[in-house]
């Protein structure tokens, strides 16, 4: 379930190649993505800490990450629409905030349970555990569908060529 959390983080990315001329297009959604994959180390990390990490690593590991998620939208929310076109920056934003919200709200119950070695985890530990992580998963990829297709459609409106890269491909 946690490997399903980081999956969703930090799964695919869509790089924007330009079919004409629009390199201007290109480079504005290519920014979004580069602060999106420059969380990937710290998304990777904090997500690797389950399989073991004390609650104090948990809890250090997620305070670095929720700061990342800050730069993140600060850096976001300082750009301007593109040609007056909010929807790619406005949909990143909220990506974004979901997760540094995530982070701040429900990891912090999911690290109490995950520090718990699993042998000595109750049956309402796991249920906890599992619901939440299902709640997370379930918001997560709607939000991830809801980037992908402003995405798609920013791409379209200034004819833009979109290729998949998972982590590591970039």
């Amino acid at each position: 379930m946690i490997k399903k959390l980081l999956l969703l983080c930090v799964g695919i990315f869509m790089i924007a190649t330009t079919q004409g001329q629009n390199k201007k297009a290109a480079n504005y959604n290519n920014k979004i993505i580069d602060i999106q994959y420059k969380l990937v180390p710290d998304v990777v990390d904090f997500f690797k800490a389950f399989e073991g990490g004390s609650l104090t690593e948990l809890k250090a590991k997620k305070d670095v990450l929720s700061k990342d998620f800050d730069k993140a939208i600060s850096k976001v929310s300082g750009m301007k629409a593109f040609d007056g076109d909010i929807q790619l920056r406005d949909a990143a934003l909220e990506w974004f905030k979901l997760y540094k919200n995530s982070l701040d709200s429900e990891y912090n119950h999911i690290i109490q349970l995950a520090s718990i070695p699993k042998d000595k985890r109750t049956a309402d530990d796991r249920a906890k555990l599992q619901k939440l992580s299902d709640e997370l998963i379930g918001r997560e990829t709607e939000i991830d569908l809801k980037f992908e297709a402003a995405q798609q459609a920013f791409s379209k409106k200034h004819g833009l060529e979109l290729k998949s890269y998972e982590i590591g491909q970039k």
